[in-house]
């Protein structure tokens, strides 16, 4: 009888995604000429806090979801956002996401706590579309 050995392949654990992502995320996206700050609750909830350019942070929320890999959300008017994001994890404090809209855009996120003066200082939006000296303000996520 002849025996065949074959080699063990240890099973990779798959990746947590739903776990990994909760706290609290910084991403300064220069080539965008963004800040922005995201917190995402493990029940699904989240608040973003973006600035574009100079002056005040603007809040949004609404409700995140994944998918395998792919993260995908709504903010609280209804309005999906602009692409879902295709995303990978370095340890549990940097997340790349990659859009999936085509515009091969890619940012990195460090986990890292939202400062109060951004919560404190920030103009609420309540609409997918606000406008600040007549000039349209896109969320960015």
């Amino acid at each position: 009888m002849l025996l065949v050995a074959t080699g063990c392949k240890k099973d990779e654990k798959p990746v947590d995604y739903k776990g990994l992502l909760p706290g609290e995320w910084h991403c300064a996206a220069v080539e965008f000429g963004a800040d922005v700050y995201a917190r995402f609750e493990e029940n699904g909830d989240f608040d973003l806090y973006q600035m574009l350019g100079e002056g005040r942070y603007r809040h949004y929320t609404g409700n995140w979801s994944i998918k395998g890999d792919i993260l995908s959300g709504t903010y609280s008017d209804g309005t999906e956002w602009g692409s879902s994001y295709k995303m990978s994890f370095s340890g549990n404090d940097l997340m790349t996401l990659a859009a999936q809209n085509g515009s091969e855009e890619v940012v990195i996120y460090s986990r890292e706590s939202i400062p109060s003066e951004v919560k404190e200082g920030c103009i609420d939006v309540k609409s997918s579309f606000g406008m600040l000296n007549s000039q349209p303000q896109y969320r960015w996520l």
